[in-house]
């Protein structure tokens, strides 16, 4: 039988395996029970230390079953904060600004409900209807949120009170949040109101006396142009021969005969792309700044270049082509080809009423009709707002025509006065009028953007469909959302307000350098003359040598001998 032989350091493994140590178990257990917890910094060893020394200080009748309570009060007395180092904790000065900002406008929404509760059983029809109306942005923001769009539900409500006090403080009847447009270093929040009669009445007045020429300045501009017209004739008419030659003079420059055509007006406050006032503001809780009416030559500047916001509204617009504006001018811009394109809604929940009344066309005879909630809308079925057709989606903003307008200004008029006024038989080209679609015209009949849909339609639930919120996003706006639940329906745009562009886009190129001059003797160009090319001009114009000069004496002398002879 083979025998075999341990080693000393196996046979003292073996041993181990067969006689515990007690002592390392302890410490190894001991070890495991003083582990720090992350969240504490306590030990379950210490924890347990704390709960016999109160079992044995207290002696309570059953330890059994006030064990629990006494590690409950333990836990709960570290967990008591100490009120005695608040002295020296310390508020970021962001955001104390922005506390002290918001602390203020909830103050003044407060102060302005508790009025309003006060003297709620003494108002009239009037007071009423002076109020302004503020459009529940938490309730719409809610029923984004359950088709996965919208804002985050502290900010929507900060936004809200906002939009109160804007209603507070402005003479505004409506109010609306039209959304937040990034910025590379600021962001915006923009709100949509309309004001209030009295309001808009001082505006048309103002815009009317604005887009009347100044006679004043029309005179002058008249008299300057007959003087320098009359120095022009003078310096043509000069026929006289100076007395000492003088080098010839020089041909007059070339004045160009093109002109400009007339810029297209601006639309009446309350009226097209006017139609709706925008206020726009950095912070919440910072005043808000009303937004500038926009004119038809910025819209058609804003459509031909891509650029970011900065977020501040007086920053210069640096592009091409050029516009003419701050960034507060290309915001409402950017916020008119927005509203005109996005803001759509169920089929038959505006409607246009009678449509012939006259507060619904405007001072030059074109329809500018309004659309208006239809109080009998029902709704339509999940079924029929997400089909892919589009067929119950409307749009109930204007279009935008090119000329920057959503009523086609007519420029033939002008130019037809002109031609008559100079009795020229020349009548300048007639331009063909633009046309657009409609108010409440059907999405069906949106533009493709490359083989993609203008929009995308999608449910917020599929377990349940029948009462599911359906949620359209826009493609050609990217940010753009509009969604239907019930009677219900909202827009709301959060992006960076820009269109959409194709992977392969670049920027429109800068037009080719237009000849100043028209090619000619006065403005050729040649090669400069040699130094032998000069020295044989000069000897060529040398003055002729002076003839010699006789005397009279030798003159009557010489004819004497002839007639002698």
């Amino acid at each position: 039988m083979a025998k075999t032989f341990l080693l000393e350091p196996e046979l003292i493994a073996a041993t181990e395996n067969v006689f515990p140590d007690l002592n390392n178990d302890l410490i190894s257990a001991k070890n495991l029970l003083k582990q720090e917890t992350v969240s504490t910094g306590d030990s379950l060893y210490d924890h347990l230390t704390n709960i016999v020394h109160g079992v044995i200080k207290n002696r309570p009748p059953s330890v059994g079953e006030t064990f629990e309570q006494y590690s409950w009060e333990i836990k709960l007395e570290k967990l008591k904060p100490d009120f005695d180092i608040l002295h020296g904790v310390t508020i970021p000065p962001r955001q104390l600004a922005e506390a002290e900002r918001l602390d203020e406008m909830f103050k003044t929404v407060a102060n302005d409900q508790n009025e309003d509760v006060g003297e709620e059983e003494g108002l009239n029809l009037e007071e009423e209807m002076t109020k302004a109306d503020v459009v529940d942005l938490i309730e719409h923001n809610f029923n984004f949120r359950q088709a996965g769009f919208g804002l985050p539900e502290s900010e929507c409500f900060k936004i809200y009170i906002a939009l109160k006090w804007l209603a507070a403080k402005e003479p505004v009847c409506t109010v609306r949040f039209f959304g937040k447009i990034y910025g590379t270093k600021a962001d915006y929040y923009v709100a949509e109101t309309d004001l209030t009669e009295d309001e808009m009445n001082m505006r048309i007045r103002e815009f009317d006396m604005k887009e009347m020429p100044g006679e004043g300045e029309a005179r002058a501009e008249g008299e300057d142009r007959d003087a320098e017209e009359a120095k022009r004739e003078d310096l043509e008419g000069e026929t006289e021969a100076p007395k000492e030659p003088v080098p010839p003079k020089l041909p007059l420059e070339p004045r160009s005969s093109w002109t400009a055509p007339p810029p297209p007006p601006s639309e009446r406050p309350g009226q097209g792309v006017n139609e709706k006032v925008y206020w726009a503001c950095n912070r919440l809780g910072d005043p808000w700044v009303c937004l500038p009416d926009v004119a038809p030559p910025q819209l058609a500047a804003a459509r031909g270049f891509v650029r970011a916001m900065t977020g501040d509204l007086d920053a210069e617009v640096v592009t091409f082509p050029p516009f003419d504006g701050t960034e507060r001018h290309y915001l409402r811009a950017q916020v008119a080809r927005i509203a005109a394109a996005a803001c759509v809604s169920p089929r038959g929940y505006y409607t246009f009423g009678s449509g012939e009344e006259e507060e619904d066309v405007d001072a030059e005879g074109e329809g500018d009709m309004r659309v208006n909630i239809n109080p009998s809308y029902e709704g339509h079925n999940t079924k029929d707002l997400l089909d892919t057709s589009l067929t119950y989606w409307v749009h109930h903003r204007h279009h935008i025509l090119k000329q920057g307008r959503t009523i086609w200004w007519n420029p033939n008029a002008i130019s037809m006065d002109e031609a008559a006024e100079e009795e020229d038989e020349d009548v300048p080209p007639q331009m063909e009028p633009e046309t657009g679609p409609s108010l409440l015209t059907s999405l069906s009949e949106d533009a493709k953007l490359e083989n993609l849909n203008a929009w995308s339609a999608r449910a917020g639930s599929r377990l349940a469909p029948d009462r599911a919120v359906v949620l359209l996003k826009s493609n050609l706006w990217p940010g753009a959302a509009a969604y239907a639940y019930d009677k219900k329906t909202e827009c709301m745009y959060v992006g960076w307000g820009l269109k959409y562009t194709s992977p392969n886009y670049s920027p429109p190129q800068l037009p080719r350098a237009q000849e100043e001059y028209p090619i000619g003797p006065e403005v050729m160009e040649m090669a400069d003359p040699t130094f032998a090319d000069e020295e044989a001009y000069r000897i060529a114009h040398l003055p002729p040598e002076p003839r010699p000069v006789v005397a009279e004496g030798e003159g009557e002398e010489e004819e004497n001998e002839e007639g002698d002879d």
